[in-house]
């Protein structure tokens, strides 16, 4: 199997970099290019490339970014 590059939509964390299988607590994850590429330094070919090789919403980000906790100042 291919080494997992998997980092999140919303920070700029890398502890999952270099992984072997994707964490269960990540939601949404994709893949976005294969390994080889990568590892290609950006811009080589006029494309952009990212370290990534999947993309998601790590848990931290799912609290703060999807489903935030703050309560609602709608009056009833």
């Amino acid at each position: 199997m291919e080494m997992i590059r998997l980092g999140c939509l919303f920070c700029d964390r890398d502890d999952c970099d270099g992984v072997n299988e994707i964490p269960a607590s990540w939601f949404s994850v994709d893949r976005v290019q294969d390994f080889a590429a990568s590892m290609r330094d950006a811009g080589v070919d006029e494309e952009v490339t990212f370290w990534q090789t999947h993309l998601g919403v790590c848990p931290e980000c799912q609290e703060s970014e999807l489903w935030p906790t703050e309560k609602s100042l709608v009056v009833e």
